[in-house]
């Protein structure tokens, strides 16, 4: 007989009954038999029912932004005891804990992988950035955290004796883990809830990113020393010997033969190729080799795949793979499994009845209120706003998976007590992100107090402009424009320039000023150099006149608002130029278009405390010769009334200064212009034109123009008919006081972030090789919301 696909559920004497692994489907079910007693068709019945029932709960939870972690909870919950006591349907399809040896070994999988991706996404170099407020507030936690440790082992001495003998060294363990775990602050933890809330890259993230990584491996080595004493002391020197030779031999052939082989593997790709699947594999195995020889030599088996993922060069091709194969794959299904599996325990009639005899729960609990009371004390200490203290005092106590994780691990202890901790942590990150987000708004630090705009400027004033570029195309269709802004001794100009990289395979976002010598890792370098050398050609062409600052930021695409905010803010940008998310060809086709660009655009446009600009680029120019040997520049400025529009015009007339500009103003007025007179921004827009037409009459390089039209069909074939004529075509987003030269414009547009002008000139039916500059005007308010409806 052929056993090999079968499982072995009865044994009689001589008699062995065999069930196969898989059905033969359910129509050819014997008589007396089930379908489910197949494994694998049980397996995968289990799997349906877990991941409905979570996304279920999701499906209703994320309306109140409760995260799926919560959902994934209450699913455990809902499957665990607390719903279907005494159910033996129930409990042959989902079996107790102890007995689901499949979901148990799928979980240990899970956080072997999930350990190594959070050493592959943690940033080490970021310690030695640290400020001082970041370094403080990671040293009061540590030193809190230890002596909270050592009064739980001193409680617990006390008490050894209490205890039976065999149960004294698992129960001291478990205090300890369980005691840890509460009061610990888990770097990934807090990266996740940051990037869960979109605050990754504010002010408050940084500052509790770089905290909570210095903590983790303050914690991380001073933990595993302490480890190597506890043993030699306790258990044998011999023993504490070969535990601390062993483990210091894991780490250094880590360190250093694994991260030397990366390097080679890293070094073996060409640019812009993709990473060998060998590579991939080979680290993988060594990761799971790594796993099974840390837990020989007595560290914890998540250990060695979190010291391995550290070795992985940071940002590399290599990190990127790695994270792109395994990051859905933990993030999606083996770390939802393992919350259901863990949380499965709970029972909460049982939690009720016995939470007097919870002496773990009520400790850990303690200590947790404790740390929220040492945290905030700490933050305010530091001078950190009421508010924005008591956020990062919930970021930095974040609890989660990697808690749950830890509880994994200890399933020889009694059920109640690992499922409290479960029940606790769930209780506790339940409400964290709905707190943070009351409490804290990034877009508070970037409220216009001041004007900054170029309006408001004066003629003689230095214009600051932050140019942000993802690819080489932007940074040189963003300097054909800056060259062109009249950067004299009179009037200076000061260019920041942002080259845009997407974080992929790291939790730690990066801000790179490279005024200040900071480098980036070679593996990064070649992307953004060549962004970095056209803004360095631009200031060797206008060195008296012209400062160049460089920053790189990465991020991920969706939180990159706030280092482009950060950067116009602190260096007080009159305007921010921003990149338009599609691009043509040569044909003027339309080759590109990327969403979350545009979504990033959108962002910037709520939030900025400056003026902004999206640079529609159709010229498709081909390298820097064409821009700095240009003779002559033809700009148009269109003009329907309203702040927006006056921005572009002022912009526009800065550039009138310089020699070959020729610009000219065109407005666009109705039959009914007149009759709005009493309007306030009416009257705004007459001094603005009284003032540009005393100008006209002194200069010979500005034309003014009015156009007298009906309606947006009438301004729509105008402004297709001057398309030709010019090299740059600049308009307001918004137009308030001219309605009716619109109409019909407005209704169709489908770009709401460039106004009904930007989508007209954005629209497929243009296809001559121009640039076009649309202009939102600061926005002065005090509290933002959107300004994109």
């Amino acid at each position: 007989m052929d056993v090999t696909p079968r499982n072995i559920v009865n044994v009689s004497g001589d008699c062995f009954d065999y069930v196969r692994v898989f059905s033969d489907g359910m129509w050819n079910v014997r008589h007396g038999e089930s379908i489910l007693q197949h494994s694998l068709v049980r397996f995968h019945v289990q799997l349906i029912v877990i991941f409905l029932l979570v996304n279920s709960f999701h499906l209703v939870l994320q309306r109140f932004h409760f995260t799926h972690f919560t959902s994934e909870i209450l699913a455990g919950i809902v499957l665990g005891p607390t719903v279907w006591r005494d159910n033996d349907r129930i409990d042959r399809l989902f079996p107790t804990v102890e007995r689901n040896q499949v979901f148990a070994s799928l979980s240990k999988i899970g956080y072997i992988l999930f350990s190594f991706l959070i050493g592959v996404r943690m940033e080490p170099s970021l310690i030695w950035k640290t400020g001082r407020t970041a370094t403080f507030l990671a040293t009061l936690l540590f030193i809190f955290h230890h002596i909270a440790m050592l009064s739980i082992e001193v409680t617990f001495d006390r008490d050894k004796e209490k205890l039976t003998a065999g149960f004294v060294l698992a129960k001291e363990a478990f205090s300890a883990i369980y005691f840890a775990s509460i009061t610990t602050t888990e770097f990934v933890m807090v990266s996740t809830i940051l990037m869960q809330l979109k605050i990754i890259n504010s002010q408050l993230g940084h500052l509790a990113l770089a905290s909570s990584l210095l903590f983790k491996l303050a914690t991380f080595a001073v933990g595993t020393l302490f480890g190597f004493i506890h043993a030699f002391i306790n258990i044998s020197s011999q023993v504490g010997a070969r535990m601390a030779i062993y483990s210091l031999a894991l780490i250094v052939f880590t360190v250093v033969v694994s991260r030397k082989t990366m390097l080679f593997f890293i070094r073996s790709t060409p640019v812009g190729k993709p990473m060998k699947e060998i590579y991939t594999t080979m680290t993988v195995c060594v990761l799971f080799f790594l796993s099974s020889i840390g837990d020989e030599v007595g560290l914890h088996y998540g250990y060695g795949p979190l010291i391995f993922g550290l070795a992985v060069p940071a940002r590399s091709p290599l990190a990127e793979v790695l994270v792109a194969k395994f990051d859905t794959l933990v993030s999606g299904f083996f770390l939802p499994l393992m919350a259901v599996f863990c949380s499965s325990k709970i029972n909460i009639f049982q939690f009720i009845h016995e939470f007097k005899d919870a002496v773990h729960l009520q400790i850990s609990f303690i200590g947790y209120v404790m740390k929220l009371l040492v945290t905030f004390i700490g933050a305010y200490f530091c001078k950190i706003p009421v508010r924005h203290a008591i956020a990062l005092t919930i970021i930095l106590n974040a609890k989660g998976i990697t808690e749950v994780a830890q509880f994994l691990s200890f399933g020889d202890i009694k059920d109640f007590d690992a499922a409290s901790g479960i029940f606790l942590v769930f209780l506790l990150q339940a409400f964290q992100p709905l707190l943070i987000k009351k409490l804290y708004n990034p877009a508070d630090q970037y409220i216009g107090h001041q004007n900054k705009s170029i309006e408001k400027a004066s003629d003689d004033a230095e214009l600051q402009i932050l140019a942000c570029a993802h690819r080489q195309e932007d940074a040189v269709a963003a300097i054909k424009v800056l060259q062109h802004s009249n950067p004299t001794k009179q009037s200076p100009l000061s260019v920041y320039g942002l080259c845009l990289e997407e974080l992929v395979s790291s939790s730690t976002p990066l801000l790179i000023n490279h005024q200040l010598g900071q480098k980036m890792s070679s593996y990064k370098v070649s992307r953004s150099q060549p962004i970095i050398d056209i803004f360095k050609y631009f200031k060797s062409q206008y060195k008296k006149f012209v400062r160049v600052n460089m920053f790189t930021a990465v991020s991920p695409l969706k939180q990159m608002h706030e280092d482009i905010c950060r950067i116009s803010f602190d260096k007080a940008c009159s305007l921010v130029i921003l990149p338009f998310h599609k691009k043509w060809n040569s044909r003027g086709k339309m080759v590109s278009s990327n969403t979350d660009i545009r979504n990033l655009n959108i962002t910037v446009l709520e939030r900025a405390p400056c003026s902004v600009g999206i640079l529609i680029d159709r010229t498709r120019t081909q390298g820097l010769s064409s821009i700095f040997h240009a003779s002559t520049y033809r700009v148009a400025a269109l003009f329907f009334g309203g702040p927006d529009d006056r921005e572009a015009v002022a912009y526009a007339l800065r550039m009138a200064g310089r020699s070959g500009v020729h610009l000219t103003v065109m407005r666009f007025i109705t039959p009914t212009t007149e009759q709005v007179y009493h309007d306030w921004d009416y009257m705004l827009n007459s001094e603005f034109l009284r003032i540009l037409k005393l100008g006209v009459s002194e200069s010979g390089s500005i034309n003014y123009v009015e156009e007298t039209v009906r309606d947006g069909a009438d301004t729509s074939s105008i402004i297709k008919s001057m398309v030709g004529g010019y090299d740059l075509i600049m308009a307001g987003r918004r137009h308030q006081t001219e309605p009716q030269a619109l109409s019909g414009l407005s209704e169709w547009m489908d770009l709401q972030e460039l106004g009904p002008v930007g989508d007209l000139l954005a629209s497929e039916d243009i296809t001559s090789s121009i640039s076009v500059l649309v202009v939102q005007q600061q926005i002065m308010k005090a509290s933002h919301s959107s300004t994109l409806n």
